[in-house]
């Protein structure tokens, strides 16, 4: 088997019920319940806006040349909810408007008039870094307008448990802030005043 020339057909994805737990979570409170790893950076954006949340199982490709046959190649790897790396891609992508008129939650770097070449060497399902995180075949993707986190399956349960913890804690304290009032004010006064930081009553 050629390293560098492959496709890897696979056929386990996680758990539909295990995914639907992700469904209505934010991007953000992901990224807070897993201490912000597996949170892609920044320079991966909606192509369009507004974009529909995307949840689901990762195809993961490969095309260090941008050869568009392994892109065509990972699509067909595709199934229902799947989130092909090509769609979160650590890249620009072109046909914006097409896209955005088909509705197809598109995240990349920038967008481009230029094609790339048609064959060329990839690969289909293996381990890929985009965005600054490791993806592999099967791990969650959940992406919004806020940003795009990647899960493991294994890790799954305990994230799903965690954010709906920190969920609950926002809801306990969003009365507070639509009264405009700070929360915790003096616990980080008392912070700030540990670092070094000095108040004048003026």
């Amino acid at each position: 088997m050629p390293v560098g020339f492959r496709v890897i057909r696979r056929s386990s994805r996680p758990d539909a019920a295990l995914l639907k737990g992700f469904a209505a979570l934010h991007t953000a409170d992901l990224s807070d319940a897993m201490n912000r790893s597996g949170t892609m950076d920044r320079g991966i954006q909606p192509v369009f806006s507004p974009i529909k949340r995307v949840v689901g199982p990762a195809v993961t490709i490969s095309a260090p040349t941008g050869a568009f046959n392994m892109v065509k190649i990972g699509m067909e790897q595709t199934q229902a909810s799947d989130v092909l790396a090509g769609l979160v891609a650590d890249g620009a992508v072109r046909d914006a408007s097409e896209i955005q008129q088909d509705g197809l939650p598109t995240f990349a770097r920038g967008i481009t008039t230029v094609m790339g070449p048609i064959d060329g060497p990839g690969e289909v399902n293996v381990p890929i870094a985009c965005g600054g995180v490791v993806v592999n075949p099967g791990d969650i993707i959940v992406a919004d307008a806020d940003g795009i986190v990647v899960i493991r399956p294994s890790e799954a349960e305990e994230v799903l448990v965690e954010t709906a913890r920190l969920e609950a804690t926002h809801d306990a304290v969003q009365p507070i802030l639509l009264r405009g009032e700070v929360t915790n004010i003096a616990k980080i006064e008392r912070a700030l005043r540990d670092q070094g930081c000095t108040f004048v009553d003026g």
